[in-house]
């Protein structure tokens, strides 16, 4: 059997906004459309490694409202596992409202819900783990069941991809359990408290992150990526120049693209450059 992903994260029902302008404060802005869409960093990751494709199994939460079948139909059309997302009754499902203007700058509001209440028995049902090789993680969850699932994944050899996002003071326990960290250049500057102003403060900052982890990896919108492997020099993938119509989870699709890649054989480099190319053509759709 194939080698597979296992995702540990949030799933919410997005409502997305195409907005001539980001409303200033108690400003109302007349918007051109509006449209639901499956997301949560979990889910998005999910689907992405599964439409690469490997087996992908999501642990994550729902709740007991509409929005849970529209959820779970999106999942399960990405033919993901979805044995492992338990459905909470008295809890609202996560949801989320972003607003993309005329530049393709977003901003959103997340509210967790169910989310904040992942089950973790699923990590003790060893057919969880068979043929599983990548844990994937986030920062819209609980993190002590962040913490849970890495511990148990170190246990049963899988690596560890932690996309370290929304930003937030990394946990120490992290140190000696993420083998790669993914973040973009404003979650890299909150993170390491250095400035990042051009491609060369990227490159340094992702050196000085990949002492903490093996592996660092900073996306960086149309500079591109930069990879950095502990006691190496950082690695520039260049931006793919497209027509951009939205860049709202254009770093999911690459977390889950690269962690597909890396399952499916390719080595560090290749993942990242095939991930590097499949964000580009999402952000271009």
């Amino acid at each position: 059997m194939s080698k597979g992903i296992i995702v540990v994260g949030s799933l919410h029902y997005d409502i997305f906004i195409d907005s001539p302008n980001l409303p200033r404060v108690g400003e109302t802005v007349t918007g051109y459309k509006w449209y639901p869409k499956l997301g949560g960093k979990g889910g998005n990751q999910a689907i992405a490694a599964s439409l690469y494709p490997v087996p992908t199994t999501l642990i994550s939460a729902i709740g007991g409202d509409d929005f849970a079948k529209f959820i779970l139909d999106k999942l399960q059309k990405a033919k993901i596992n979805t044995n492992f997302i338990y459905q909470l009754s008295n809890h609202d499902s996560g949801m989320s409202v972003a607003i993309s203007n005329a530049k393709e700058d977003y901003g959103a509001v997340i509210v967790s819900g169910a989310n904040l209440h992942v089950k973790t028995e699923a990590l003790d049902n060893p057919d969880l783990w068979k043929n599983a090789r990548i844990l994937m993680i986030q920062n819209e969850i609980n993190e002590n069941t962040s913490i849970l699932a890495a511990k148990k994944a170190k246990e049963k050899g899988l690596q560890v991809f932690y996309n370290a996002a929304p930003a937030k003071k990394i946990n120490p326990d992290f140190f000696n359990l993420v083998d790669i960290l993914l973040v973009n250049t404003i979650e890299a500057r909150d993170i390491s408290g250095i400035k990042i102003d051009n491609l060369e403060d990227i490159k340094n900052v992702s050196k000085e992150l990949s002492k903490r982890f093996p592996i660092c990896i900073i996306t960086a919108g149309a500079e591109g990526i930069v990879l950095c492997e502990k006691g190496k020099d950082p690695h520039h993938f260049k931006g793919i120049q497209v027509k951009v119509k939205s860049t709202h989870g254009a770093g999911d699709t690459f977390a889950g693209t690269f962690c597909a890649a890396l399952v499916s054989g390719k080595d560090i480099t290749d993942a990242a450059d095939i991930a590097n190319k499949k964000a580009a053509e999402f952000i271009s759709q």
